[in-house]
């Protein structure tokens, strides 16, 4: 059973059953003690009524039903019975006095003794007749019960229903939507209850729009992004097919290799970006050695270094560990790198550095090529920007990429100017 509504009727009917079963009980024993009280006090008035000196009347009463009456019985100081009201229904001599209960012939009676000028006298009651009267008196007093169960019943299934009404309003509210629509709902006049979740849902809605505008965003870029180089690739393919000599057919096809490498480089980086700004959040950290990540990046890397003739200098502490998700990371230091190696001019050189400042792990990457003036530091972690006048390629996705990244762990990303000479520093500090 799935269902708040059938829940609540279930558990607030059943409970109002079961306390009215131990009212009941409750009742049933309290009349039962006043039942036994009142009994007792009459048996007890019988005995002390009874005549002392006079002479007891010999008589035989015969009743239909002498089990709801009171059985008295008298006998003298030798034993003889001198009086039985009711001769078929005799109890044995008990030689107690006071109040007791005996047990006669499986059936319990409740007797009262007592010696009065030299008579024994014994009264009994039935304690059955006892019981039938308390149940009697409980049920009486259990009636009104009986009648306002239902009622009760009743009471519970619309008041529940009403509670849960506001649920179901937002329910349908949620349902009527459409998949873009993203206004926040209605949070005026909600239970305490549900007002929480309303909020909840209001603060995704606002995330998803976020992302969901990231997203267009995001293929309206690539989109365009990928038209140019696409079309340069057909007219350097149309150009290749028109080459009438050796020599031309040799040079267009290498700059249609070119062409195919950054379209290729742009694809690759596209998808990278997706990939970090889609699944960053939710992945789990785990503890990684930033120091032995930069030496393997690097490594990565240095076929290209060679081909600009790039020198790659690293200044590495040992077991610097950060938490985080390896194959990011190497994502961040790759592109870092790769920038720095494209930016820097031909037999320059490259420094990267692991230390550890403070507690924090720092990564410095340090090139020297131009520099970005302080004013467009901000605006080059946009996805697509370069710089006029910019002679590396690149598709203007990298620092977006490592912008991402570095976000996602918590991570304060940095530019400054190389202190020693033209270039730029980029420094990421991990918490």
């Amino acid at each position: 059973m799935n269902s708040i509504r059938q829940r609540l009727l279930l558990w607030l009917i059943v409970g109002m059953l079961i306390s009215t079963g131990i009212a009941g009980l409750s009742i049933y024993w309290l009349a039962q003690d006043e039942v036994n009280e009142l009994f007792d006090y009459q048996i007890r008035q019988i005995a002390l009524s009874l005549p002392g000196h006079s002479q007891l009347p010999d008589i035989v009463t015969e009743d239909e039903d002498p089990e709801e009456d009171n059985i008295i019985q008298v006998w003298n100081a030798q034993g003889k019975p001198l009086f039985l009201s009711y001769p078929s229904h005799a109890l044995p001599r008990y030689a107690m006095s006071g109040l007791h209960t005996v047990t006669y012939q499986q059936q319990s009676w409740r007797l009262y003794n007592i010696q009065r000028h030299g008579r024994y006298v014994q009264v009994a009651q039935s304690m059955a007749v006892r019981n039938d009267l308390a149940a009697a008196l409980a049920v009486r007093m259990l009636m009104p019960f009986f009648v306002l169960i239902p009622l009760l019943a009743g009471l519970i299934w619309w008041s529940v229903g009403r509670s849960l009404r506001p649920l179901q309003t937002l329910t349908v509210a949620v349902a009527a939507r459409h998949a873009d629509a993203m206004q926040p709902l209605d949070e005026e006049n909600l239970p305490q209850e549900i007002k929480p979740v309303v909020i909840a849902l209001n603060q995704l809605l606002v995330r998803l729009n976020q992302a969901m505008q990231s997203q267009r965003a995001f293929i309206a870029d690539a989109a365009h992004e990928l038209r140019s180089p696409l079309t340069a690739l057909k007219l350097q393919l149309q150009l290749t097919e028109r080459a009438s000599t050796d020599e031309q057919r040799s040079i267009a096809l290498t700059k249609l290799n070119q062409r195919l490498d950054r379209s290729i480089h742009l694809v690759r980086q596209l998808l990278t970006l997706a990939r970090s700004e889609s699944s960053l959040e939710v992945l789990p950290f785990t503890s990684v050695d930033l120091s032995i990540l930069v030496q393997e990046a690097v490594q990565d890397l240095m076929p290209l270094a060679e081909a600009h003739h790039t020198g790659l200098q690293l200044d590495v502490q040992p077991h610097v560990l950060v938490l985080g998700r390896q194959t990011d990371l190497r994502t961040l230091i790759s592109n870092l790198v790769d920038n720095a190696i494209r930016y820097t001019p031909d037999a320059g050189q490259v420094r990267i550095s692991v230390t550890r400042e403070a507690g924090q792990a720092v990564l410095r990457v340090i090139d020297q090529g131009s520099g970005i003036p302080a004013h467009e530091r901000e605006r080059v972690f946009d996805r697509f920007y370069r710089r006029e006048g910019t002679e590396a390629t690149g598709s203007g996705l990298g620092l977006a990429i490592v912008r991402n990244i570095a976000d996602a762990h918590h991570a304060v990303l940095a530019l400054s100017d190389n202190m020693n000479g033209p270039g730029l520093v980029v420094t990421v500090k991990f918490a």
